[in-house]
């Protein structure tokens, strides 16, 4: 998963890339987006002027960040589990406990939930009640 690399205007809030932006949360606190590991070989230094932009280097990262916390913020425990499990290595979904799944799937997805954590897992529990009869 850190082999992977998304530029801001590719985040959508997939679970993968939750996953992605909490293991780089602390750079985001910095203000810094990632580097994307891959390297180009390019070494030349282009002499084409490009646009300016009107935003602080730092802005976007910032932003990112408080997306990030504010989603997990209000998960409570459970997204302290998520963070925990994932800045320790376990950056696959698959290998998350029930909990951190919880939580991610519940910060996941491109807006935030209308409704509370607590209230989200009432709703799904049901669902997978009903789908069970």
């Amino acid at each position: 998963m850190i082999d992977e690399f998304y530029s801001p205007a590719d985040i959508h809030f997939t679970r993968e890339q939750m996953i992605w932006l909490i293991t780089w949360l602390t750079l985001l606190e910095e203000g810094k987006w990632p580097k994307n590991p891959k390297e180009t070989g390019y070494t030349e230094t282009p002499r084409v002027q490009t646009s300016r932009s009107h935003r602080a280097p730092f802005q976007t990262p910032a932003e990112y960040f408080s997306e990030v916390t504010a989603r997990l913020k209000s998960t409570r425990d459970a997204g302290e589990v998520l963070v925990h499990e994932v800045q320790h290595g376990l950056d696959a979904y698959e290998l998350l406990s029930p909990v951190a799944k919880r939580a991610l799937n519940y910060c996941s997805g491109w807006r935030r939930r209308q409704s509370s954590f607590s209230q989200w897992c009432y709703d799904q529990a049901r669902k997978s009640e009903n789908n069970r009869i």
